[in-house]
């Protein structure tokens, strides 16, 4: 099974996101990461899938949504590497290096 690795942004983000919904609805939180980690995963399966681009100032970057959620990866020789999970509605312009 590829790997997948979380850079240090991404899993910030997760933890914002997780965060932000368990406010309101912890076990909705629990859930919406799941599926963001299980999506994640099953892209390192098909690192050709989703929209080429750099939107968050990263070389070599691919983005596929999940929800209203964005996930940002690279592909690597034995998986991929997520760089970033950014809500849809926020400005990607924001998140350049």
């Amino acid at each position: 099974m590829p790997r997948v690795i979380y850079a240090l942004e991404a899993e910030l983000d997760l933890l914002d996101i997780v965060d932000f919904i368990s406010r309101d609805k912890p076990k909705t939180a629990r859930l919406w990461l799941q599926r963001i980690r299980e999506t994640c995963q099953t892209l390192s399966a098909h690192p050709n899938v989703g929209e080429v681009g750099s939107r968050v100032g990263y070389l070599d970057c691919r983005s596929f949504s999940v929800g209203n959620y964005v996930i940002f990866f690279r592909s690597m020789n034995d998986g991929m590497e997520v760089v970033r999970v950014i809500h849809g509605s926020r400005n990607f312009g924001y998140f350049d290096r």
